[in-house]
């Protein structure tokens, strides 16, 4: 199985509901399990999308533990974004017609003290557009 994150362009509307999945599994297409995995993703500016920077990038994190995430049936292999509508304000907050962010979503076996195992799942744009109703 390939480490390297697949690339995945998103598209969300302020003010609405945010669903995703994405699904984990091997070059025959056998989905792969995640019991014992949680998920992460973080979504940050372009400029702070690699590298580091003084200004502050982080714009939406989510995660299993911490919402946003979820593991319905670790058998199947998928991992489900669910961000609520009034959330998802804080990707486009002055409202412009299209604001561009980059994001990336990992699977991780907690460990010990540097034990923790990480696979890069998806990484990519987010083309948030502007909300018209609000």
């Amino acid at each position: 199985m390939s480490r390297t994150p697949a690339s995945f362009s998103l598209q969300v509307v302020r003010g609405a509901t945010w669903e995703d999945d994405f699904q984990y599994q091997d070059d025959s297409g056998v989905p792969f399990d995640l019991t014992g995995y949680e998920a992460r993703m973080q979504v940050r500016t372009l400029d702070g999308r690699y590298g580091l920077t003084d200004a502050e990038t982080l714009v939406l994190e989510l995660s299993t533990t911490g919402g946003g995430l979820s593991v319905p049936d670790p058998t199947d292999g998928r991992v489900v974004l669910l961000v609520e509508a009034a959330n998802t304000v804080v990707l486009n907050p002055d409202n412009l017609k299209k604001n561009k962010l980059a994001y990336s979503l990992e699977l991780y076996r907690p460990g010990g003290p540097g034990l923790e195992y990480v696979i890069p799942l998806v990484e990519g744009s987010i083309s948030v557009r502007g909300e018209v109703t609000r």
